[in-house]
């Protein structure tokens, strides 16, 4: 036996073994060709995680990762390959020392010249629409291609999603002539064939009924957060939450830079107001499809959000950082721009109901090329690198995963109720947990209605019904107990299995019943208390509406 030098190393560093010239000693496959798959942040390791199934059933192709971690936003990437179940990954300084056939990335960051096998920069975002900062400098630089001697090596090529940026890379640098191929965009191709899955990511993020409104922000200053860093606590309070759901997708590089625990913290109030917080590796996808509309800025997500047909506004632009010309421009000449310091829901409802579908239509038609053929183009280019025929069957498109989130359950509403006629009661629910904002009301009552659940506890104190969701045994008696602790409180009432028991602070008691499934306890409690409000008796039916929930109530006296 030859030999051979292996590196093991246990906990959480890197398990690395040669491989390639050593196949044959130590694998099981005998693969005729090795992709060196070079990660750098979170962002362009999501993008070649994507790309690992162009080689699917392929046992002639061996796939090894390695980890260029020299950006600021390196620090997930090695957690996101491992989550993935890449156990080995080659360590940076020994990438020269392992034969390989093809290297693929999808950053132009990368060192060059440790790979002397052809390597294909694949796009982590949409075209070439954004200058960065070159670090250390002054200076800016065109997002997404790679350096000029990188590509005066003619080992280098690049991939795009239309023609047009050709011409654009020429115009900014020369060498890149030769070394581009265009194949579209094969994420494009898996939004627009999972868009019949919309009403599957909508239950899973448990939107119902109401209006899924998606906030998008990239990272750096002129971003939607770094702009505007109070808008998803705005908006939550803004818009009533028996009406809307509020999602947020922040970019990997904020996670990655800031950490999680920074974030959530920042956050905090507008995801104790309902806010679904997207995972940054997985769910922008299902996200985007299940949106009703999007509130975006000059990053990607805007762009593909726009190129779905859905009605987009800009909360930010990053103006400084937008390279003229290009699709984000045309973007943020088309799409309305939301204003801070005016009424919030007017501006979502005005463009929501305005949208015309075809309104982005040539942003779309040059922005993606070869749509529903990009996948099988883009791997057939990379089999080409490879000297391989590729599979002559075509290449899966994979559904969008499901998303993964944070939500939190709302426990304390500023509520209003209305009699809209003797039989109809009309709830509207902002919650009590975002930044405090003047709310319209015309006619009926407010009050606030506090969980027991809740984390604050200076709610209870202040609320005037208090409630119990969760379905106990002392349905009964919980409430006489409730309204014992808070003396401020006038309605306490628990869950039962179909409605609630309500005890008033004047000791009578009532019970609400109904056949509308899945009706939140809170409304019910609420109802009575409108009830005693417009001194109206606690029994008989009652139709109660809450956005577009609409239930039969029957309230009867009980002792």
């Amino acid at each position: 036996m030859s030999d051979v030098r292996v590196v093991v190393m246990t906990g959480d560093q890197d398990s690395w073994f040669p491989s390639g010239e050593h196949e044959d000693e130590w694998g099981t496959f005998a693969c005729e060709r090795t992709v060196l798959a070079i990660a750098r942040t979170v962002t362009s390791t999501g993008r070649l995680l994507e790309a690992v199934r162009l080689f699917r059933g392929d046992f002639r192709v061996n796939v090894i990762f390695t980890v260029n971690d020299t950006s600021p936003f390196s620090t997930g990437a090695r957690a996101l390959l491992r989550a993935a179940g890449v156990r080995r990954i080659v360590p940076w300084e020994k990438v020269r020392h392992v034969p390989h056939h093809l290297a693929i990335a999808a950053s132009e960051n990368i060192d060059f010249t440790v790979s002397p096998a052809p390597t294909v920069v694949l796009p982590h975002g949409l075209g070439f629409n954004k200058y960065i900062p070159v670090p250390g400098s002054h200076e800016v630089r065109l997002a997404g291609l790679p350096p000029a001697g990188a590509l005066r090596t003619r080992r280098v090529r690049v991939v795009l999603t239309h023609p047009d940026q050709v011409d654009q890379l020429r115009a900014v640098a020369p060498e890149v002539a030769g070394h581009t191929v265009v194949t579209g965009d094969p994420t494009y191709d898996q939004l627009i064939a999972s868009r019949p899955l919309a009403e599957r990511y909508r239950r899973a993020l448990g939107t119902g009924d109401r209006r899924l409104v998606l906030l998008s922000s990239t990272w750096h200053h002129g971003s939607q957060l770094g702009a505007w860093r109070t808008l998803p606590e705005e908006l939550t309070r803004a818009l009533p939450t028996d009406e809307y759901q509020v999602a947020a997708v922040l970019h990997p590089n904020i996670w990655d830079w800031y950490g999680e625990l920074q974030v959530r913290t920042w956050l905090a109030a507008a995801l104790d107001a309902g806010l679904v917080l997207l995972q940054p590796t997985r769910g922008w996808q299902a996200a985007l499809l299940a949106a009703d509309q999007v509130i975006g800025d000059h990053g990607s997500i805007t762009l593909y959000a726009a190129a779905l047909g859905k009605p987009v506004q800009l909360a930010a632009f990053g103006d400084d950082e937008v390279v003229p010309g290009t699709p984000i421009e045309a973007l943020g000449d088309t799409a309305p721009h939301l204003t801070p310091g005016t009424d919030l829901r007017s501006q979502v409802d005005g463009v929501f109901h305005s949208h015309d579908p075809q309104r982005f239509e040539p942003l779309r038609n040059n922005t993606f090329a070869f749509v529903g053929t990009a996948t099988t183009l883009l791997r057939d280019a990379l089999y080409r690198e490879m000297d391989l025929s590729p599979p002559p069957e075509p290449p899966m498109v994979a559904r969008i995963a499901d998303p993964r989130f944070e939500r939190r359950p709302v426990t304390a509403f500023d509520t209003f109720t209305q009699f809209t006629d003797p039989a109809t009661l009309r709830l509207t629910r902002h919650p009590r947990a975002a930044r405090p904002a003047d709310v319209p009301m015309t006619g009926g009552h407010r009050h606030l209605a506090v969980d027991e659940d809740e984390s604050d506890l200076h709610l209870p104190a202040n609320a005037s019904v208090l409630t119990r969701r969760m379905l106990l045994a002392d349905a009964m008696t919980w409430p006489e107990r409730a309204l014992r602790e808070y003396p401020g409180a006038r309605v306490a009432a628990a869950s039962t299995v179909d409605g609630c028991i309500a005890r008033l602070r004047d000791g009578r008691g009532a019970e609400v019943r109904t056949t509308t499934a899945g009706v939140d306890p809170m409304l019910l409690a609420s109802t009575v208390y409108a009830c005693v409000l417009a001194r109206r008796p606690l029994e008989g039916h009652l139709t109660m509406r809450a956005g577009n929930t609409t239930a039969e109530l029957t309230l009867r006296v009980v002792p």
